[in-house]
C-alpha cells in the first residue's frame, strides 16, 4: 500500500441529492490543484460520472470484473488527468457475482495507490453491501447533505449504521444545493443535533455547494462546473482544502464488514 495514497468516499443517504456532481467537481478541483487523482464510480446499477464529463471509457468495471474487458481499457484518462473508471457502461449490462465484483475493485484500488495521490469512491446512495464495502476501504466518508427532511433522515440512517460499526469512523458532511452559506450551516447543524442526540456523534462540515445555474447547465452540456471561475469553483477549492486539512489528523477506521 502506498501510504500517501488517501482513498474516500462520497455517499449520500438517497438518490438524488447530487452525490455525483460532488465527486466529479472534487475529482476535477483536486487534480487542478496538482493532484493525481483516480474516480471510480461504483454504482453499478446507474454509473453516471463518464456521462457528467462527457467521457467516454472503452470497458468498464463490471465487464472486467466478468472477464469480457482488459484492465487496460477500464483505465480513462480524462480531459483533466483524472484516472476515470466507470462502473458499469449504459450500453452493456452483464451479470457478475456481487462478491467477485467488490474483489476485483480491492485489486483496482491497490494498483491505483502505486500512483495516485487521492481515490474517490462515488459510491451508490443508500445503505447497500457496496457503499459499505467502500466505507471501509477509505479513509473517511463524505456524506452529501440537502435540506429536505426526507433526504435529512435517510442520511442519518447511513450515518447511524456506520458509526454502530464504528463509533470513531470520519464522517464529513457537504451541503448541497444551497441558496447561502448560512442556510448550508443551517442544514449541517440541524443533521449534526440529530445525529448528535441519537448516536453521540456529529458529520464535521467541510464545505457546501451554491445551488447555481451554472451547476445545471454544467450538467446539461456535460463538463464539471468548477471549469468556470466564480462561486462554484471557489466553494469547491474551499472545500478541498478543508479536506486536506482533515486529512492529516485522520484516525484508523475500524472494519465496518
Amino acid at each position: 500500500m502506498n501510504q500517501k495514497t488517501t482513498t474516500f468516499a462520497i455517499t449520500s443517504g438517497k438518490g438524488g441529492v447530487g452525490k455525483s456532481i460532488v465527486a466529479i467537481n472534487m475529482a476535477e478541483t483536486l487534480s487542478d490543484m496538482g493532484y493525481q487523482v483516480a474516480l471510480i464510480d461504483l454504482d453499478f446499477g446507474q454509473s453516471n460520472c463518464s456521462v457528467l464529463l462527457n467521457e467516454h471509457p472503452k470497458s468498464s468495471l463490471l465487464e472486467y470484473a466478468n472477464h469480457t474487458a482488459l484492465k487496460d481499457h477500464i483505465l480513462h484518462r480524462t480531459e483533466a488527468g483524472i484516472t476515470l473508471i466507470q462502473g458499469a457502461s449504459h450500453a452493456v449490462r452483464t451479470q457478475v457475482n456481487a462478491r467477485s465484483l467488490l474483489q476485483v475493485s480491492d485489486e483496482l484500488i491497490r494498483s491505483l495507490q502505486a500512483n495516485h495521490d487521492y481515490i474517490i469512491l462515488d459510491t451508490p446512495a443508500g445503505t447497500g453491501e457496496t457503499v459499505r464495502w467502500a466505507l471501509d476501504r477509505a479513509s473517511m466518508g463524505i456524506l452529501v447533505l440537502v435540506g429536505e427532511p426526507t433526504a435529512i433522515a435517510d442520511a442519518y440512517q447511513l450515518a447511524r449504521m456506520v458509526w454502530e460499526l464504528d463509533p470513531e469512523y470520519p464522517i464529513k458532511a457537504v451541503v448541497n444545493f444551497a441558496d447561502t452559506e448560512a442556510e448550508a450551516h443551517s442544514v449541517a447543524d440541524r443533521f449534526g443535533k440529530v445525529t448528535t442526540h441519537f448516536t453521540g456523534n456529529a458529520a464535521r462540515h467541510i464545505g457546501w455547494v451554491p445551488f447555481s445555474s451554472l451547476i445545471r447547465k454544467s450538467v446539461n452540456d456535460q463538463y464539471p462546473a468548477v471549469r468556470i471561475a466564480g462561486p462554484v469553483r471557489n466553494a469547491f477549492r474551499a472545500m478541498a482544502t478543508n479536506l486536506l486539512n482533515e486529512i492529516h489528523s485522520l484516525p484508523i477506521p475500524m472494519s465496518l464488514n
